[in-house]
């Protein structure tokens, strides 16, 4: 029996020694990582935390990009490099993502909006803004559009859902009913363990690296594999009813852009296709002074799959329009480059 024991006693002590190796070794290599790899732009204090944001270029008009569910200011990395040779564009991190520091509190668009004003006054940046929105990044502009409609002159929205994406019908068509609410919602072990204890940066689990932002690749691998990130995740997740009670259905005044997709891996069905056309086809009708592109053969990333159609049709929507009639409430399709 005392063999047993001390074969039990060694175990214990062997698996704890080797759960302390690999946390210290990812500890380590992160903090490395981030060392070798700062981001561009600068650290703001926004609710007694810091926030980054990155802002380049100059000229009439400043573009402020939020990015959608589990990304963050890398996303736009191709998209800030084009439109910044033109007009001003700012990116930034949501609390919790990216370098930005985890906010306590509930993760609703209206506090994730609210936050956002303040960093972009803290750091002295002139509005009017065009708002850009990618994916659940639609709420929040939209959200952020209501708070401070004098900040606004424009909103894009980039393949963005919709409130009612969330709910009924639509919800279930998207796969986003709520049994994948309470999975994206519930916290789990194994992947919190996995990252902690540096196996799944060893192994390169997390996020795949998209080639397009192969010229960041040390500052995206400075980004992956971080537990409060998912946990911000699952905050933003957790919010989703409150998101839709509060983004407002009433029509809007403000010119917009809808670019959208056409062949996500995400929407597997016919049936899920044709519902998110038909969302994609309500923000026409939420916003008469709208119209909507689709690329031809793209993801639901646009920003990274055919960054030169997102910028180019960007670029156009803000020069002046001649003949709204010719424009406006229409949708049109151009090729995914």
């Amino acid at each position: 029996m005392r063999l047993i024991g001390r074969v039990f006693t060694m175990c214990v002590v062997l698996v704890a020694l080797v759960i302390v190796t690999g946390v210290s070794w990812n500890f380590f290599a992160l903090r490395r990582l981030r060392a070798q790899n700062p981001p561009p732009g600068g650290f703001y204090m926004v609710g007694g935390t810091s926030m980054h944001l990155s802002c380049a270029g100059t000229g009439s008009r400043t573009i402020v990009a939020e990015a959608g569910s589990g990304e963050d200011s890398l996303t736009w990395i191709l998209l800030q490099n084009s439109l910044s040779k033109t007009y001003r564009f700012c990116s930034y991190d949501r609390a919790g993502t990216g370098w930005s520091e985890p906010q306590p509190g509930v993760r609703d668009a209206l506090a994730i909006s609210s936050q956002l004003h303040e960093l972009l006054k803290t750091a002295h940046e002139q509005g009017p803004f065009v708002l850009l929105g990618h994916s659940l990044g639609g709420l929040y502009i939209r959200e952020y559009a209501q708070l401070y409609p004098s900040d606004i002159s424009a909103l894009i929205f980039l393949d963005a859902a919709t409130p009612s994406a969330y709910e009924g019908k639509a919800a279930d068509a998207l796969g986003l009913g709520q049994a994948t609410l309470r999975q994206l919602t519930t916290f789990s072990f194994p992947v919190w363990a996995m990252e902690v204890s540096g196996y799944a940066r060893w192994k390169h689990l997390c996020s795949d690296f998209p080639p397009t932002l192969s010229s960041i690749q040390g500052l995206f691998k400075a980004d992956q594999c971080i537990p409060s990130q998912d946990a911000e995740q699952r905050y933003e997740a957790s919010a989703l009813p409150s998101d839709e009670r509060e983004v407002s259905n009433l029509p809007g005044t403000l010119p917009v852009l809808v670019l959208s997709e056409d062949k996500s891996p995400v929407l597997q069905t016919p049936e899920a296709f044709t519902t998110w056309n038909m969302l994609q086809d309500s923000l026409l009708r939420l916003y008469p002074k709208s119209y909507r592109v689709i690329a031809a053969n793209s993801d639901h990333f646009m920003q990274t799959d055919c960054p030169n159609f997102t910028s180019d049709q960007i670029l156009a929507f803000l020069k002046p329009i001649q003949d709204e009639s010719v424009v406006y409430g229409k949708t049109t399709t151009a090729p995914c480059r």
